[in-house]
């Protein structure tokens, strides 16, 4: 099995037809079918099975796709090292985040350095916090945005507390309160994300305190969707103030209001920064805007 084997089979996954596989590798088709037998020969399964004139993957192809996929990319991404080294060229930063603050926060913060800073590439990746932190440590991302980490002798971590509010539809009985509690939004339905996380737990026992019953009732894995939720009218979330800023500036006339929760409570963020080696200028003066602009949301509680 070679590098050509992986890219044919993502090629014919993609597109389902061994015609235009081969076409995007440059080979003929039938150079192309007889590497697809020798790959199956060599796994001792098949691939794909054919239907109305495609290809159709088969359970296991579609089980090793994301690895191959995953092997692709990194192959790409070292060969375009490569050849930044091969033409000594300089001046990329590469963040990794948590996917929260992608949509928003990074976007603004990375353009109004570009805009600064002209000639500088960026590479944005989204993953979890684990392969952000895992990046950051190894020194192949200078900056990274994850959930709240512990301090390591691998990275650096300056922690931010982001308050939460109570996202709800303006056309909601309680949304005229300035300030909602538990006990205001008795029985109502919930929008939640992980429910290990702390601030689930946290929600949970403010509803026990209270002898009241908690109604988690969609559970979602980004703020994103619980706003997509709440504007639907399907119940309430807690909303960090990063993502909150993000939704009252893009969807100006939205029909989700926010509303302080009578129970301070607030989602951890934390920022990370190799030190493998020491950060390049513009990694360090993209951390200072981060935190900057951190602050700002953080202390613009208007509702």
């Amino acid at each position: 099995m070679n590098i050509k084997h992986l890219r044919l089979f993502h090629e014919i996954m993609t597109t389902g037809k061994m015609s235009v596989a081969a076409e995007r590798m440059s080979f003929s088709q039938p150079a192309a079918s007889k590497m697809l037998a020798s790959l199956e020969e060599q796994l001792d399964y098949k691939l794909f099975f054919r239907q109305q004139g495609r290809l159709l993957p088969t359970p296991e192809a579609m089980f090793l796709h994301a690895e191959t996929l995953n092997v692709l990319q990194s192959l790409r991404r070292l060969e375009e090292s490569f050849e930044r080294a091969r033409h000594g060229q300089t001046g990329k930063l590469t963040i990794g985040t948590i996917f929260g603050p992608s949509y928003g926060l990074l976007p603004d913060v990375v353009s109004d350095y570009i805009d600064e800073h002209p000639g500088l590439n960026v590479s944005l990746q989204v993953m979890n916090s684990g392969a952000v932190c895992e990046y950051v440590a190894s020194g192949q991302m200078e900056v990274g945005l994850a959930d709240r980490v512990s301090p390591s002798n691998r990275y650096e971590v300056e922690g931010v507390e982001l308050p939460v509010y109570c996202a709800i539809h303006k056309d909601h009985p309680m949304a005229h309160h300035d300030i909602l509690s538990p006990r205001l939004l008795a029985d109502e339905p919930w929008i939640t994300l992980d429910p290990e996380s702390g601030l689930y737990h946290a929600l949970q026992e403010s509803y026990h305190a209270e002898g009241l019953t908690f109604l988690p009732t969609i559970e979602v894995n980004t703020s994103l969707n619980a706003l997509s939720f709440v504007q639907r009218g399907c119940g309430v979330a807690l909303i960090d103030a990063v993502n909150r800023h993000y939704y009252k500036r893009t969807f100006i006339q939205g029909d989700v209001v926010f509303r302080r929760f009578s129970i301070p409570m607030s989602e951890p963020l934390s920022i990370i920064w190799s030190n493998f080696k020491p950060l390049s200028r513009p990694a360090r003066m993209l951390r200072k805007q981060i935190l900057e602009t951190l602050d700002r949301i953080i202390a613009d509680q208007t509702v």
